[in-house]
């Protein structure tokens, strides 16, 4: 009994991650301040835990299902994919036409990254950066510029550019990237 209440848990966890990923979307349109970003960063690290432990718990009990990994998808690209980038328009008084067609690669590189995935079945590997490491990325360039300065200096617009252009190519790239916790092991598969 208490084992079948349990498989709803890795389905609740990625409600919690897009639940996050809303939240800090939806504060984006009051909190244009430095303590907004900070506290969005914050919130979507949170989301990253939450995303690691709804795989590796489904996998555990058993409870991984083709709903769970299309929700898994959404709530990735929400939190991972269009957040940080909601948090960098919100402290911006003006965007250009060009800077705007930079930010808006990250989340259709993310969405075709999912597919992609979602396409893919169980492997020892991701192709591509995963759209949660992506996402990780740029929080953290927004968290450590928040501790740095009061605003955003026109050299880091243009880091930050550079480096949703960076991790947009990394996600929809053909790249190995290992998983952090194997399938092999998972699955109990030997080597050979």
């Amino acid at each position: 009994m208490k084992i079948a209440k349990l498989k709803h848990l890795p389905n609740a966890l990625t409600f919690s991650n897009m639940a996050i990923g809303i939240l800090v979307i939806c504060s984006t349109i009051h909190n244009h301040s430095i303590s907004g970003i900070k506290l969005g960063c914050y919130m979507i690290y949170i989301a990253v835990i939450l995303d690691l432990l709804d795989g590796c718990l489904a996998r555990h009990l058993n409870a991984s299902t083709d709903m769970g990994k299309q929700l898994d998808s959404f709530a990735d690209f929400i939190t991972f994919g269009v957040a940080p980038i909601a948090l960098f328009i919100s402290n911006m008084n003006f965007i250009p036409w060009y800077m705007m067609v930079i930010l808006i690669l990250h989340p259709l590189a993310g969405g075709y990254r999912l597919a992609r995935y979602n396409l893919q079945g169980h492997c020892l590997y991701f192709t591509g950066l995963p759209i949660t490491a992506s996402g990780f990325i740029l929080v953290t360039a927004l968290l450590v510029n928040s501790y740095l300065h009061k605003g955003f200096t026109a050299r880091f617009i243009i880091i930050y550019l550079l480096l949703i252009l960076i991790v947009s190519i990394m996600m929809v790239s053909n790249i190995r990237v290992n998983r952090i916790i194997k399938v092999k092991e998972i699955y109990g598969v030997k080597n050979n």
